[in-house]
């Protein structure tokens, strides 16, 4: 094992170079410190025998066929027999499992499946007279499904004995859903050690654009199937990546079902053991998200990331659209220079206003000093009320300003990245858009705001507190673009018509929470908030430490109490509301 973990490396090295394999073997560790006691979570949650047993006895009022569909090529008789007997020992029974297998003159595979087809009926199996490649299969077996629902297994791993069940049971509270997908694990050849699981979201079409994370377990209705089209072999690789996303373009309502229900096998000649053995397949990938682009309407331009299989995703600016850049939170004399350095740095794009809110002018001499003196003409000073608070007087400026968008960004800003203008504007000009936020790093380069979830802490707290920069986090969720129900407004862009749509930043709730709120109330609105983290900057003079303590907020709490009640959409219930790293829950 340690030979074949030192090949791998070796071979990392030297396509990606030794700093990019580092990274690799930190995020690694970090993974594995994560998921220590992974194994034990997974056992305590399994039903027990007479759960399974209620479960075979249990009738539902809506019980679809499931045609569970598998291509086969030359598997190994120990993973083909736990394949097939997983799916025929489940507790839910109305399945019939489609294998098409191109194996061949392998006659071993042909003998076990013509053995378990004679003895349960539910075996559809079909000797196909050539191999056919990994679309043309699973296509093969697609032409045996008769089901109301067709889910996908690959030959060599196996499902949980409940998973069908729990596909039923959220079906009969969502009739509209056509596709649906299940959390999953890697496990290794002999079936006793499960590791790497991958706990999902629910649907995030952002993060699917950034990587295929819905992969398995996939079950998707016959009649999305018809409309989406089959597997096309074109996109051998990533034929998968090609088909989902096509169906998310279609689907009625897309389902997740936060359980591990699904166990990937993990071997040498497996993505999910060595990324590089296919690397073929990423290009496949971003064939398919080229195509997927094309059939939505959507410009962007597709960048491969340095890990395998993940995509940057950027949009062009469309125009020359007005950005007011607001501060409500002024900087101080000391670090004014840099603060105006910063925000310099538009570069190429110069359609922009900055506003400063300030208290009264005797206040704040030095700095409007500042800004005459250095004949900063970009910038200009709003003044607070003494009735109103910033938030309250921003709100009814918004509605005299002749900006198309509005860029929140905190005073203590000292460095941003580069063309980070055409990042927030690229994707908050996209229709479905909401609030864009970036990351935020303190002084010492920790991450300090981003990305929001709804109950961490007890309230809403920021993912990744405290994580080195250079660090990708769990799943590479750090750098990758996603959605979340709210971003930080240290760093975040809304278009000013929306905001004013939202009815701007609420009197009603705390000013350090005004910033979810109106996330929140955007997406009541039907919009999707964006995580962009090609956009980082760097507050100066500013340390919180690796945690960030959590102040109540009542008015807030009080207001979306109902939204705080239930699983964060964005997050995953079995992951930890007390730590921000994405560790499984105690």
């Amino acid at each position: 094992m340690k030979a074949d973990y030192a090949k791998r490396g070796y071979h990392y090295m030297k396509n990606y170079g030794l700093s990019k394999l580092y990274l690799k073997a930190r995020d690694r560790l970090e993974r594995d410190r994560l998921e220590k006691n992974y194994q034990e979570f997974l056992f305590a949650g399994r039903p027990v025998e007479s759960e399974l047993q209620l479960q075979r006895e249990h009738r539902f009022s809506y019980e679809p066929l499931i045609s569970i569909v598998v291509p086969v090529y030359r598997t190994p008789e120990a993973f083909l027999r736990e394949m097939v007997e997983s799916v025929l020992g489940q507790t839910y029974a109305s399945l019939e499992l489609c294998l098409a297998d191109g194996s061949g003159d392998d006659d071993h595979t042909e003998r076990i499946l013509k053995a378990y087809a004679e003895k349960d009926p539910r075996v559809r199996y079909e000797k196909l007279p050539e191999n056919l490649g990994i679309a043309g299969n699973t296509n093969a077996a697609l032409d045996l499904a008769s089901g109301d629902y067709v889910a996908l297994l690959d030959h060599d791993d196996f499902l949980e004995k409940h998973a069908l069940f729990e596909i039923v049971r959220f079906l009969q509270n969502h009739r509209d859903a056509d596709m649906l997908y299940t959390d999953e694990d890697k496990v290794t050849f002999d079936s006793k050690t499960y590791f790497h699981p991958h706990y999902k979201p629910d649907f995030s079409l952002d993060l699917l654009r950034s990587n295929n994370y819905i992969c398995h377990f996939l079950v998707v209705g016959k009649k999305l199937l018809e409309k989406a089209g089959r597997y096309r072999e074109s996109f051998d690789g990533a034929q998968d990546y090609d088909f989902i996303l096509r169906c998310s373009e279609l689907a009625g309502e897309i389902g997740h079902i936060p359980q591990v229900l699904y166990h990937w096998r993990c071997h040498q000649a497996s993505t999910a053991g060595n990324p590089d053995s296919k690397s073929y397949a990423y290009e496949a990938g971003r064939k398919a998200l080229e195509e997927h682009f094309e059939r939505t309407g959507t410009d962007a331009r597709i960048e491969c990331m340095d890990n395998p299989g993940f995509y940057r995703i950027k949009y062009p600016v469309k125009g020359d659209p007005k950005v007011s850049i607001v501060v409500l939170d002024p900087p101080d004399m000391s670090s004014m220079g840099r603060f105006a350095r910063a925000l310099s740095r538009v570069e190429s794009y110069r359609n922009v206003e900055i506003l400063i809110l300030l208290d009264a002018p005797k206040k704040n001499k030095l700095i409007l000093n500042f800004i005459k003196e250095h004949r900063q003409t970009l910038i200009k000073v709003v003044y607070c009320t003494s009735a109103c608070n910033k938030f309250v007087t921003f709100t009814s400026l918004a509605e005299k300003l002749d900006s198309d968008y509005l860029l929140f960004l905190d005073g203590k800003t000292g460095r941003i990245t580069r063309g980070y203008m055409e990042l927030f504007l690229g994707n908050a000009q996209r229709p479905e858009a909401g609030a864009v936020g970036g990351r935020v790093y303190d002084s010492s380069h920790r991450l300090c705001y981003g990305a929001k979830v709804l109950g961490l802490h007890g309230m809403v707290g920021d993912v990744f507190q405290g994580l080195k920069a250079g660090h990708s986090g769990y799943l590479h969720k750090v750098i990758l673009q996603q959605n979340y129900h709210a971003v930080s407004g240290k760093a975040m862009m809304v278009k000013r018509e929306l905001f004013l749509k939202a009815g701007g930043f609420s009197e009603d709730v705390e000013d350090r929470m005004k910033d979810v709120d109106l996330c929140l109330k955007l997406e009541q609105l039907g919009y999707s908030n964006i995580y962009e983290p090609g956009i980082a900057l760097i507050l100066q003079d500013h340390r919180r430490g690796r945690k960030l303590a959590v102040r109540p907020a009542a008015q807030f709490m009080k207001k979306w109490k109902e939204l705080l009640e239930v699983p964060d959409a964005f997050y995953n219930c079995n992951l930890s509301l007390d730590d921000t790293d994405f560790r499984i829950r105690e």
